[in-house]
Formats: structure tokens, C-alpha cells, sequence
């Protein structure tokens, strides 16, 4: 392998990475790369197929790149199940090794330090590695065929339902863990009306149910503490329908999955500390209110209220020991169900 990337590699060595050459006379990697604005100081990782002709050509690129800009790393790596000969093995094995090999990372090397560039590789896994950089907030850019300006997708700030997943993560962790579960397993625990927002996360196959690429990213994003999941007591049920419903131009449930989906919007938010773990939420200038607790990933709604009817000192009047209350206030339900 070795001396016939050498062999590839001696017949663009002497070509300078710079005006037509860069288009007419050397790969789509370099000159992207190029476009993008590298230096010797920075770490390139070629991800490239699992076959002997695509490894072969990434180290050729690995090589050039240290010929023309000395103390560079650069690094071929070949990830299993990257080949398209067999479309089963490359959805269901190159493209979760693909995602895992650049959440890997991203993780050790924070994602303002990364720019992901598919030119040159597989046309399937643009798709991925753009939702990748939007998912993980890391710019991504590539050269579209034979154009000579980079194209520059910035990490947008994409969100999703994340309470819908969440319920089903010590599942996916099982999957990920065992490689598979039987497709029974997954049915016993996924409800009929809820597998159908799963399908881009998992595969199945003969092994059984895998996670697919999608899914390990959406897993990756299920696992990071910042984020909540609301549930409401059944007096802040009572409280949102029969009393909070009454207002124009005011949605709790809105609300409360903003304040839910990151740390930084908990924050905002937060208007009263109380003790015994409990907040009191404040939308902004509306009259609603909110007696939350936090407890792991769960944020827990104790009570919803208008100051404009309880008074400016709603917290002194408004008051729960979670202690020994708990069960006055229990079961707390997951606020999708509520709705």
C-alpha cells in the first residue's frame, strides 16, 4: 500500500499548489484545503474509504501535504464499512463509523478549532457532514464541482424536540453498548405512534435494530447535561389549562421547553430562588409565573401562576415543601403527554 501511494504521489509531487494546478492538476482535497487557507500549523485527518484505492489515494494526499507544507500533520485513516459496493454496509457501518470518527473530534478539540470539508469525498455523506457541523456547531466547507471558491455553511444554531427522544436514551445507550436489539425489544418498548419520528435514527437489519448515523449524532446531543426535560404536577396541569389559559398571547408550554432546552435559557429565566430546590420562573413581562424544581434531567413544574391575581409577593404566599408535599402534587407527567 505504502509504495503505491508513493507511486501516485511522485506523479503530482512537483506541481505547486497554486493558480490553475490547483483546479486542473491536483485532487478536489487539496484544493479545497487550499482554498480554505491552511498552514503548516494546522492538523489535517483524511477520512477515507474502507477500500484500497481510496486509502491509497489519502495517502497520497497525506504525503503531499507534507512535502509542500513541511511540519504539517496530516493523517490517512480508513474507516470501516466506507465503500459502495454494498449500500447496506455503508448505511449501516461507514456512515456511524464516519460520524463517530468526527464527533471523536470534535470532542478532544472543541468544535470552534474544526472545519469539516466533504470535497472530494462520497456525494452521501455531504448530507451527514452538514448535519454534523449544524448539530455540533462546526463550520463546514467544500468546493462544489468545479467551482474555485469555497463555500462556507456556518454552524447554525439547529435544535430539536429533544423531551421526545430523551424518554428512549437509556434504549439507544443499550443499542450502542450491544451493537443490537431484536426488533421485538424495540417494539416492546417504542410505542406504535412514536416510531415513526425514529426512523432516521436507527436501521434494522439482520443483527437486529442498530443505530444509524443520525442517531448516534442525536444520541450525542441527548447526553449533554444542559439539557431538561419539563414534567408538570398535577396542579400545574390544573393551573395552565384553567387558569393560565385565560391570557392572550401566552403558551407555558412553550415557554417551558425554552427554559428547559439549555442551561444558559434555565438561567435567563430564573427570577426567585426559594430554597429546598425550588425557582420561580419569569417569562419576561407577562404575569405568569413558574414554581420549578431540577432533579437530574427532569425539571420539575410545581405550580403556574398570574402574579397579577396572587400579588408582587406570589413567592411568600405561593409556597410547596417538596418534601412533604411531594405526594399532593404527584404524578408529575411529561409535558408532550399533557398536551
Amino acid at each position: 500500500m505504502e509504495c503505491a501511494a508513493e507511486t501516485i504521489f511522485s506523479t503530482f509531487r512537483d506541481i505547486r499548489p497554486e493558480g490553475e494546478s490547483l483546479k486542473n492538476d491536483l485532487s478536489a482535497e487539496i484544493h479545497s484545503l487550499v482554498r480554505i487557507g491552511i498552514t503548516n500549523q494546522d492538523r489535517i485527518i483524511l477520512l477515507a474509504s474502507s477500500t484500497d484505492d481510496g486509502y491509497c489515494c489519502a495517502l497520497a494526499v497525506e504525503k503531499y501535504l507534507k512535502h509542500h507544507w513541511e511540519g504539517i500533520y496530516a493523517k490517512a485513516e480508513s474507516v470501516p464499512g466506507l465503500q459502495v459496493i454494498d449500500p447496506d454496509l455503508f448505511r449501516t457501518t461507514g456512515v456511524v463509523e464516519f460520524v463517530q470518527r468526527i464527533i471523536k473530534e470534535v470532542n478532544s478539540y472543541e468544535a470552534s478549532n474544526i472545519i469539516l470539508n466533504p470535497t472530494g469525498g462520497y456525494k452521501a455523506l455531504v448530507p451527514y457532514t452538514v448535519l454534523l457541523g449544524m448539530l455540533k456547531g462546526v463550520k463546514c466547507d467544500y468546493i462544489f464541482e468545479q467551482s474555485t471558491t469555497v463555500i462556507e455553511l456556518p454552524p447554525l444554531p439547529v435544535e430539536f424536540k429533544r423531551s421526545q427522544f430523551e424518554a428512549y436514551k437509556d434504549l439507544l445507550e443499550k443499542i450502542e453498548r450491544e451493537t443490537a436489539i431484536t426488533q421485538a425489544e424495540w417494539e416492546n418498548n417504542v410505542p406504535y405512534s412514536e416510531r415513526e419520528a425514529f426512523k432516521p435514527l436507527i436501521e434494522f437489519s439482520e443483527e437486529g435494530v442498530t443505530i444509524s448515523g443520525v442517531g448516534f449524532l442525536f444520541l450525542e446531543e441527548m447526553r449533554k447535561p444542559s439539557v431538561l426535560v419539563p414534567f408538570l404536577s398535577q396542579k400545574a396541569i390544573r393551573d395552565c389549562f384553567d387558569n393560565l389559559a385565560q391570557l392572550r398571547q401566552c403558551d407555558p408550554f412553550a415557554f417551558l421547553l425554552k427554559a428547559a432546552s439549555s442551561k444558559d435559557g434555565f438561567q435567563q429565566y430564573e427570577h426567585i430562588n426559594v430554597g429546598n430546590g425550588l425557582r420561580w420562573l419569569k417569562p419576561g413581562r407577562t404575569t405568569d409565573r413558574y414554581l420549578v424544581s431540577v432533579e437530574d434531567w427532569r425539571m420539575l413544574v410545581w405550580r403556574a401562576i398570574r402574579e397579577d391575581q396572587e400579588g408582587p409577593k406570589y413567592a411568600s404566599k405561593v409556597t410547596v415543601d417538596p418534601t412533604t408535599e411531594r405526594r399532593s402534587y404527584a404524578p408529575f407527567m411529561r409535558m408532550e403527554f399533557v398536551k
